[in-house]
């Protein structure tokens, strides 16, 4: 499983409080999210520290989708998190 061509990012959802029906409260700017599907399981694996890698086995294990699909949707995920400022590209 390659995940190369998947951005190195560092997360800032350190502080977004998740309840079980995938609502997300950020303190810091109080601002409200609604997560769902694997948005809500993808968030946590993220506060917990995944890597790409993870990310990338958890929807590959949890998801009847092949590889292709769950990096394409791993990018698409990842790219909304940085758009709304959760995420920021590191080097």
């Amino acid at each position: 499983m390659r995940t190369d061509n998947l951005p190195t990012m560092t997360t800032t959802l350190e502080n977004l409080l998740l309840n079980d029906r995938g609502v997300a409260f950020d303190p810091a700017t109080s601002e409200t999210y609604r997560l769902i599907g694997p948005a809500v399981h993808l968030v946590r694996l993220l506060q917990k520290g995944a890597n790409n890698d993870e990310l990338l086995r958890y929807l590959l294990e949890e998801y009847a989708v092949d590889e292709a699909t769950a990096r394409r949707d791993l990018e698409v995920f990842l790219g909304t998190l940085e758009q709304m400022k959760l995420w920021e590209e590191t080097a």
